[in-house]
């Protein structure tokens, strides 16, 4: 006949408490797992939802591309206003002296008042020449998105200047001398100067220098008419012919900028 061990209460006991020790700490370390769950790593995203999470640089340049072009497209704005205002007050001479005409002394009037008229016509053309190379210059930047900010200095001064120049004018087409002249021609050359910088800063910041050297060129040109105004007025202005050779042989030399026919530089 078969005798059976008794058993020992306090092993059994022990058992138990390990088995449920064991339960309570895998409940515990799957209730870890479900509270703190693994963050996704940035490379297991996939589908349409991947590129979103990660701005291109492309993206930002976009963007501040959208934000640069409203302040240029102002500026450009700015500058027509300018302009227009400027280019109406060269004629306001020859208002003040209209009543001077009369129905048989035209010739005579014209005659007499030759340095308002010339005066006009040469200020005029200036002002339209150096508008033309600000606006070109700036529609190059407006169309690669780019932004110069050492042409905000420039083009106040360049202002500044085209607001001015129908004071000297006024002055040398009442009176001719060696000291309106000078005047009159340094104040051109100034402007001259600052529109050679404008072209300059754009060249750099664009691409290779295409019209930089010519208009250096330019103003040293009127910088010789100045010289030469102080010596005799009537040499000094009638000099600033150079200044229209050396354009139409600029324009002869180099191609034209795509921003002048219309065009526009292939998206990239």
């Amino acid at each position: 006949m078969a005798t059976t061990t008794p058993r020992d209460p306090y092993r059994k006991a022990s058992a138990n408490a390990a088995r449920a020790g064991s339960r309570s700490a895998g409940d515990v370390r799957v209730r870890r797992r479900v509270a703190h769950p693994r963050a996704p790593s940035p490379q297991s995203h996939t589908g349409p939802h991947a590129l979103a999470a990660k701005p291109s640089a492309t993206d930002g340049s976009a963007h501040d591309a959208t934000r640069q072009a409203p302040a240029l497209h102002r500026v450009l704005t700015l500058t027509d206003a300018v302009v227009a205002i400027a280019m109406t007050l060269l004629v306001l001479p020859l208002v003040d002296v209209a009543g001077q005409v009369g129905t048989g002394t035209i010739g005579a009037y014209v005659a007499n008042h030759g340095n308002l008229f010339l005066s006009f016509a040469i200020s005029f053309v200036v002002i339209y020449v150096f508008w033309a190379a600000h606006s070109v210059a700036f529609r190059r930047l407006e169309d690669t998105h780019t932004e110069a900010p050492a042409l905000h200095l420039l083009n106040l001064g360049w202002l500044l200047l085209i607001a001015f120049l129908p004071f000297p004018t006024a002055v040398v087409g009442r009176e001719l001398t060696t000291t309106s002249a000078p005047v009159y021609i340094g104040t051109m050359t100034v402007l001259s100067a600052l529109t050679a910088g404008i072209i300059t800063v754009t060249d750099r910041v664009i691409g290779p220098p295409r019209r930089t050297a010519w208009a250096w060129l330019t103003t040293a040109i009127f910088g010789l008419c100045a010289l030469l105004s102080l010596v005799s007025a009537d040499l000094g202005m009638l000099a600033l012919l150079s200044v229209a050779v050396v354009r139409v042989v600029e324009r002869r030399l180099l191609p034209r900028d795509p921003a002048r026919r219309g065009d526009r530089p292939p998206a990239s």
